[in-house]
């Protein structure tokens, strides 16, 4: 790539970031940083070429980055479509606001949906490649990727891929079993690793800025069509999801003003049982 190729995508990849809301460290929104977030968009982007896409979670906005980039012919490949699902309203309004300046309404979408639900049954086993860039479950032993990366699978069908970004450095303990438990889980649901980039990604993380991330490629070869049955998580599985004592009980991040580039004081964190919830 030339240097004026290179500009050319960094200036898109801002375009992108610029739009995206605040990250909420409490419901562990962790950003990727900017030149990592193109190297890995054009990295999956051969991955999902004409293909359709579900994002379960995508704080980092990545999946409105490997739009821009295509649009803008910067990557070559690219997916046919995205519809992104998040329980963060400002992530949604983001895509939406974005997609409808550029006119990239044709090419991604994006919903509001908890991972603690059920896929919606309208979504079952109906995209090629799933990509999920989950809490990574320091304190759960891993149960938070495994919850991500189980609605991704039961969002695609048998020729799915899945691209998954996990905690990866070896002197940060915890990270290699959960890495190691996350590729079991896959090979039992029937996947196996096509590609892993090793320590691949870092982030706008203060009190862990040496801490990485690589990218897993995951290829399905066993498949079997089956009624819906997506069943909600468990009370057990909420525990400790984004951190110690930080369990999963929020339902969703409402976006109170969708003024775009937001501080955390325009949004209000809803509990399951419909309250406003202001014990963070």
């Amino acid at each position: 790539m030339s240097s004026a190729d290179l500009k050319q995508a960094i200036n898109a990849i801002s375009e992108v970031v610029i739009n995206r809301p605040p990250p909420l460290r409490v419901t562990d929104q962790i950003y990727m940083r900017l030149a990592d977030m193109y190297l890995q968009a054009d990295h999956v982007s051969r991955y999902m070429d004409d293909k359709s896409v579900i994002f379960i979670g995508d704080g980092d906005a990545m999946a409105l980055s490997i739009v821009h980039l295509k649009k803008q012919r910067i990557l070559e490949k690219g997916p046919k479509s995205i519809h992104v699902l998040d329980f963060d309203e400002r992530v949604i309004n983001s895509i939406d606001r974005f997609a409808e300046r550029k006119d990239y309404t044709d090419a991604i979408s994006g919903s509001l949906y908890n991972v603690a639900d059920p896929i919606p049954e309208e979504l079952w086993q109906k995209f090629d490649v799933f990509y999920t860039n989950p809490p990574f479950g320091s304190s759960n032993e891993g149960r938070s990727v495994e919850i991500f990366v189980r609605r991704g699978i039961e969002a695609t069908n048998d020729e799915a891929v899945g691209c998954i970004v996990i905690a990866d450095y070896e002197e940060v303990t915890w990270t290699q079993p959960i890495l190691y438990n996350t590729q079991n889980i896959l090979i039992e649901k029937g996947f196996y690793v096509a590609e892993m980039i090793p320590k691949f990604h870092s982030y706008h993380l203060e009190d862990a800025p040496e801490l990485t991330s690589c990218s897993l490629i995951v290829k399905r070869f066993k498949f079997r069509q089956k009624p819906y049955s997506s069943r909600p998580i468990t009370q057990e599985e909420r525990k400790d999801f984004y951190g110690k004592k930080t369990p999963l009980k929020w339902k969703c991040i409402k976006d109170k003003t969708n003024g775009g580039k937001l501080g955390t004081h325009d949004c209000e964190f809803i509990s399951f049982e419909g309250d406003i919830c202001n014990d963070l």
